[in-house]
């Protein structure tokens, strides 16, 4: 069994009274989640979801709403091979214009962070915005 590990960015921006939240569909898969990657060699939690949100999204961080970390885990086959992923998504409230980068996102919309958990595929992910809503809510 191989044991994964990412790391990714729950992006907000207000709109008004109202959080938005920026969902992306992943090119590979076509599921609708967050900005998320794998760490560089020797790369810190923060700066790989970071990095991954530029890379995906070209969109940069103002500032971290908490720096507690919400986990996802799952469990998938890939290849033949059986692999257990954890990704760490931090809260941000993000800024600057959304470019996709298209070899990894097929496609990026901003929704009303009450109303994403319709649009999100997984459980795990709704899961985790849940925990992300009730953390802001604080």
């Amino acid at each position: 069994m191989v044991i994964e590990y990412s790391y990714g960015i729950i992006p907000l921006r207000k709109q008004g009274d109202a959080w938005m939240v920026l969902l992306i569909q992943h090119s590979a898969a076509g599921y609708w989640g967050f900005p998320k990657g794998h760490p560089d060699e020797g790369e810190l939690p923060k700066a790989t979801a970071t990095r991954e949100l530029k890379e995906e999204t070209n969109l940069d961080v103002n500032h971290f709403l908490t720096d507690m970390m919400i986990e996802e885990r799952y469990h998938f086959t890939f290849r033949g091979k059986s692999i257990d992923k954890t990704v760490g998504y931090l809260i941000a409230e993000v800024s600057g214009e959304l470019v996709l980068q298209h070899q990894e996102v097929s496609a990026g919309k901003w929704v009303r962070l009450d109303e994403a958990e319709a649009e999100l595929t997984y459980n795990s992910c709704k899961a985790v915005l849940n925990s992300a809503m009730s953390m802001i809510s604080r």
